[in-house]
């Protein structure tokens, strides 16, 4: 499909550039803060990255002050518990796909909050400019971390963060951010957040594809797991080069996962 034809609802903008796709929020009147047709629209742009072969990874950024504020508790009727169940299983899908998917760069601007953390750190690399800060404030209206937060934080920070943030809603700028491994890299403004994203969007870009994935798929899904038992999925994904079909050896390794 032409990039011209490409729509995915009034407040995401979108865009390829060195080969990436770029998915901004631009929800900016509600902070970037997701209803369900936010949500369903995100969704619908990470599906045609992973789907589209000339698109090699994805860059999810925003426009305005925050990265995100979450779920638009003003959008969603917490008693109606078949949305509230149904825009959980969405923001749990979206996580699946950035965390399974190709490479994903987070370029973070400003005020990140519930999802907005948890989508970030479901991407590969984030750089954040220095203004940035990062919460889960779920707790204080008794809303349950869920959507894969919990299995993604527990792995990428450790316990004793995942509660910090998760129970006690510990509120972390950019600095202690980038200490405990929530990002990579803290940038001085938008202008060098986008220029950094891109830098790390070409150098990947240009690698091989099917290697990359494997690396991620390996990185992310091992550590779980006895030494014996993730050497010998290593072992299957460094063996890539046998396969006649690589593409499809690489969406059956993902499988195994899902």
């Amino acid at each position: 499909m032409p990039l011209k034809n490409l729509h995915f609802g009034e407040y995401i903008d979108f865009t390829v550039k060195k080969r990436f796709g770029i998915i901004t929020l631009n929800r900016v009147h509600r902070a970037n803060a997701f209803d369900i047709k936010q949500f369903e629209n995100l969704k619908k742009a990470v599906e045609f990255c992973q789907e589209d072969e000339k698109i090699k990874g994805l860059i999810l950024t925003n426009n305005g002050s925050s990265f995100s504020t979450g779920v638009d508790l003003g959008a969603i009727d917490g008693s109606n518990h078949v949305a509230v169940k149904y825009l959980e299983s969405t923001a749990a899908e979206i996580c699946k796909l950035l965390y399974n998917g190709k490479p994903t760069i987070s370029a973070i601007n400003g005020r990140t909050m519930g999802e907005g953390v948890v989508f970030s750190t479901s991407c590969d690399y984030r750089v954040a400019t220095k203004e940035s800060f990062f919460q889960m404030p779920e707790i204080f209206s008794g809303i349950f971390t869920g959507a894969g937060c919990l299995v993604i934080f527990s792995k990428l920070l450790g316990i004793p963060w995942t509660k910090k943030m998760c129970m006690f809603a510990e509120r972390l700028d950019a600095e202690e951010a980038l200490k405990i491994g929530l990002i990579d890299k803290i940038v001085d403004n938008k202008e060098v957040l986008i220029t950094t994203a891109l830098e790390k969007a070409k150098f990947l870009s240009i690698k091989n594809q099917i290697v990359l994935n494997a690396i991620k798929i390996c990185a992310n899904h091992l550590s779980d797991k006895n030494y014996q038992e993730a050497y010998n999925i290593e072992k299957q994904a460094s063996a890539w080069y046998e396969y006649r079909n690589k593409i499809q050896f690489l969406k059956d390794f993902k499988n195994k996962f899902e």
